[in-house]
C-alpha cells in the first residue's frame, strides 16, 4: 500500500485526548489491557487515488445532477400521476437493472465469479434495516417535496441540515475514530455550506431562479400550519438518510466477507497515529515496521459487491414500497381519495414515464416532461448509489461521505443562477444575487 494511503487508513487520536465515554470508539480486541502493545485490527480495502478521486468527483456530480432534476421530476408528475408512482418506478427500474448487472458480471467477469447472486451480502435482519430506514426516509422527502407542501425556497437550503445529523450520530455512536483531516475538512464544508445556502433561506421571493409573483408560486395552496408540520417531516427524512449511511458505515465495513484487508498493529502504534496526521513529514517509514497484514492482495477474492449490495437493497425496497400503497390514500398524505384515483393516477404517472415529450408548437405535454426529467433522473440514481457505497467503503467514514455529497448543494445554487424552472422546462437567464 502507498505512503499516502497508509496515513489516510491509519488515522486516530492521542490516548490522552480520549475521555471515559470515548473508549467504545476505539478499535479494541481486549478492553482495559495491561499490555500496551497488544494489537488492535483495523480493516482497509485497497484501492488508488485516482480511483478514490474519481469516485468523488462522480459521487458529487450525480448529487447535483438529482438534487437539479427532482423538483422538476416532481412537477411533471403530478399532471396526471402521483409521488408515489414516482418513487415506485424508480425503484422497479433501478432494481432490474442492478439483477441484470449482476447477473452480466457473474457470467462475463473473472472477478465476480465468486459471488453468490442469492446470497445476502449483510445478514438479514441487518439488510432489512437498511432497506426499511433508506425507503422510510425516502418516502418522507419525496412527499414532504410533493407540491410544495415545504416552501419552495427551503426545499435545497434545508438538505445542508444532514451533515449535521451525520457529525451527531458520529460523536454519539461512533465505533471508530474520525482523523483530524477528516475533521477538519466536514467543519470546513458545514462553513462553506451556511454560507453558501444563507442567502436561499432569507429570500421568500426567489425559488430556482424563479420571481415568484404570487405567495402560490413558492408555498402552493397550503396553510402555514400544513408548511411547519412537513418541513418537521422533511428535517426527519434527511435525519433518517444520514443515519442510514451510518448503519452502512457500521454494518458494511465491519462485515469480513467484503473485499478487504486485516491490518495489525500495536496500541503503542495508536498514540502515535495523530502526529504524524498534524506533522506529515515525521518519520512513518519507522512506524511502519509494525504493520503487518494478514492478506495478501493478490489472493483477495470477491465475495460481495457494492452493485450486490444495492441489488438487494433495492429488493428489499421494492416490497417495502408495495406494503406502503396506502400511504397514498390518505388524504393527507396522497393525492387519491379512494382506491379507484389512487389506481388511476398510479398507473398514469407510470405509463408517462414511456410517453414521449410533445413538441412545443402542439400544444402543452399531457404529461409534462416525466419522459425526459424521469431518465435521466433514474440514471443519475442509479449512479449516485453505486457510487456512495462504494466512497463510503474507500472512505470509511459515513461524515466525510456526506460531506462530499453536500457539496452539491452549492453547484445546484450556481446552477440556478444562470437558469430558472418555466412550466415543464427550464430556461436560461443569467441572475447574478
Amino acid at each position: 500500500m502507498e505512503d499516502g494511503d497508509h496515513d489516510e487508513l491509519l488515522q486516530g487520536t492521542d490516548d490522552e485526548s480520549v475521555s471515559d465515554t470515548e473508549d467504545h470508539c476505539i478499535p479494541s480486541s481486549r478492553k482495559n489491557s495491561d499490555d500496551s502493545h497488544h494489537r488492535h485490527t483495523i480493516t482497509y480495502f485497497h484501492h488508488t487515488k485516482l480511483e478514490f478521486l474519481t469516485t468523488k468527483i462522480t459521487l458529487i456530480f450525480s448529487s447535483t445532477v438529482m438534487l437539479i432534476l427532482l423538483p422538476l421530476y416532481l412537477d411533471s408528475i403530478n399532471v396526471k400521476g402521483n409521488a408515489y408512482s414516482l418513487i415506485l418506478m424508480n425503484t422497479l427500474i433501478s432494481t432490474l437493472l442492478f439483477v441484470i448487472t449482476m447477473v452480466i458480471a457473474k457470467f462475463f467477469c473473472e472477478k465476480y465469479r465468486n459471488i453468490g447472486i442469492t446470497s445476502f451480502p449483510v445478514r438479514f435482519f441487518k439488510l432489512l434495516q437498511l432497506a426499511l430506514v433508506y425507503f422510510l426516509c425516502a418516502f418522507m422527502i419525496i412527499y414532504a417535496l410533493d407540491r410544495k407542501r415545504v416552501v419552495c425556497h427551503l426545499q435545497d437550503p434545508i438538505k445542508g441540515i444532514v451533515l449535521v445529523f451525520s457529525l451527531l450520530y458520529y460523536f454519539f455512536f461512533c465505533r471508530k475514530l474520525m482523523g483530524l483531516q477528516r475533521i477538519f475538512s466536514a467543519t470546513t464544508i458545514i462553513v462553506g455550506l451556511f454560507i453558501s445556502i444563507d442567502y436561499g433561506l432569507c429570500d421568500e421571493f426567489r425559488c430556482r431562479g424563479y420571481e415568484r409573483e404570487r405567495i402560490a408560486d413558492d408555498a402552493g395552496r397550503w396553510s402555514w400550519h400544513t408548511h411547519v408540520a412537513w418541513t418537521i417531516v422533511y428535517v426527519a427524512g434527511l435525519a433518517l438518510f444520514a443515519a442510514y449511511f451510518s448503519l452502512l458505515d457500521l454494518y458494511v465495513l465491519d462485515n469480513g466477507e467484503m473485499e478487504c484487508h486485516q491490518v495489525n498493529i500495536p496500541s503503542s502504534f495508536l498514540s502515535t497515529v495523530s502526529r504524524s496526521v498534524s506533522f506529515p513529514s515525521s518519520n512513518n517509514a519507522a512506524s511502519s515496521q509494525f504493520i503487518t497484514s494478514s492478506s495478501d492482495p493478490s489472493h483477495l477474492t470477491k465475495k460481495h459487491s457494492v452493485v450486490h449490495l444495492a441489488m438487494w437493497l433495492h429488493i428489499f425496497g421494492l416490497v417495502i414500497i408495495l406494503a406502503l400503497f396506502w400511504t397514498d390514500l390518505t388524504p393527507t398524505l396522497g393525492k387519491g381519495k379512494n382506491f379507484a384515483e389512487f389506481w388511476n393516477y398510479t398507473l398514469n404517472g407510470m405509463m408517462c414515464h414511456f410517453e414521449k415529450p410533445v413538441p412545443p408548437n402542439l400544444g402543452p405535454p399531457p404529461c409534462g416532461n416525466v419522459f425526459l426529467y424521469s431518465w435521466f433522473f433514474m440514471c443519475s440514481y442509479v449512479l449516485f448509489v453505486v457510487m456512495s457505497m462504494k466512497f463510503l467503503i474507500l472512505s470509511q467514514s459515513a461524515v466525510y461521505t456526506i460531506a462530499t455529497m453536500s457539496t452539491s448543494l452549492p453547484f445546484v445554487g450556481i446552477w440556478w443562477s444562470l437558469f430558472h424552472a418555466a412550466p415543464h422546462t427550464t430556461v436560461w437567464k443569467y441572475h447574478a444575487t
